[in-house]
């Protein structure tokens, strides 16, 4: 396992272990993502949203009429609609924000227990520019959609139909399951390009591993589209 020595605020080096790139994986709760909410379009057709409480200056007032007396589609119907709907958002922020503090304590302990050669040196970390220098040191940046994304067009210069490519998968139809799929192309591009462990892959910097990743989903991600479009095809002529 790879070791970083960073300087603390004492002006002697830490001597810390890297974590594997998936090792904060089963660490602390689920952080909750954004308040969404679904509506229906003028054609029918029901689409979820995310709800952003950071955007919210006035916050929604109740119509002020009793509810049950209230009809729908009446201006009181969507007013209660809004109230209610930032009243959810807000109250799910809280969990959130609950749940990333949470997050953040977890990460903390184990990275002290797991990561310091030296226990001792716990108590040399005293200001949040020494806890900030540790956790650099032992967590691997993660690959991102956006870094496979952006490879996908400065690298591969990939297009679909005169489209970005993940621009295109959105109209793609999904199915039943879910996964996370730059775990799974982290993982097939490790085994791929022969990294036998985990710390070897990481030693490569993340615009080599996104790299080496994009090339592993790009040819699953066209055969997609073409699947897609010639099913639509098909459907369109009948």
């Amino acid at each position: 396992m790879a070791v970083e020595d960073p300087i603390l605020s004492d002006g002697e080096p830490c001597r810390v272990r890297r974590l594997g790139i998936f090792d904060l994986d089963g660490v602390g709760p689920e952080v909750a993502g954004p308040y969404t909410y679904t509506w229906k379009m003028a054609n029918g057709e029901v689409v979820e949203s995310a709800y952003d409480i950071s955007k919210i200056t006035v916050p929604p007032a109740h119509p002020g009429v009793p509810e049950d007396q209230i009809q729908p589609n009446t201006p009181q119907y969507f007013a209660l609609l809004e109230h209610q709907t930032y009243k959810a958002a807000l109250i799910h922020e809280r969990v959130r924000v609950e749940s990333i503090v949470d997050y953040v304590k977890d990460v903390s302990r184990f990275i002290m227990e797991r990561c310091l050669v030296d226990p001792a040196d716990r108590s040399r970390i005293v200001t949040q520019e020494d806890w900030m220098l540790i956790y650099h040191a032992v967590v691997i940046p993660q690959i991102t959609i956006e870094h496979v994304a952006e490879v996908f067009q400065r690298t591969f210069k990939a297009r679909f139909e005169g489209m970005d490519v993940f621009q295109a998968l959105q109209r793609v139809a999904g199915g039943h399951g879910s996964y996370d799929a730059l775990r799974l192309w982290e993982f097939q591009a490790m085994e791929r390009y022969g990294y036998q462990t985990e710390d070897t892959w990481a030693d490569l910097p993340l615009s080599e591993r996104a790299r080496k990743m994009a090339s592993i989903a790009l040819p699953k991600i066209m055969e997609s589209l073409e699947t897609d479009a010639q099913i639509k095809e098909m459907k369109a002529n009948g």
